[in-house]
């Protein structure tokens, strides 16, 4: 039962974390939360079309 309990506990607290990372990156917009944006070669890869 404990051992329940606590698998439990870690899926949701994963879940949990995960969620709000996600939501912590989107917030800041599609390049800056981007992992690939040092080599990216989008529009946006410039600080000035970051900051529009």
């Amino acid at each position: 039962m404990a051992a329940n309990i606590l698998i439990g506990v870690l899926i949701f607290g994963y879940a949990s974390w995960a969620l709000f990372n996600f939501i912590k990156k989107s917030k800041n917009g599609k390049c800056t939360s981007c992992s690939l944006k040092k080599s990216c070669s989008s529009s946006c890869s410039s600080i000035s079309d970051i900051q529009k």
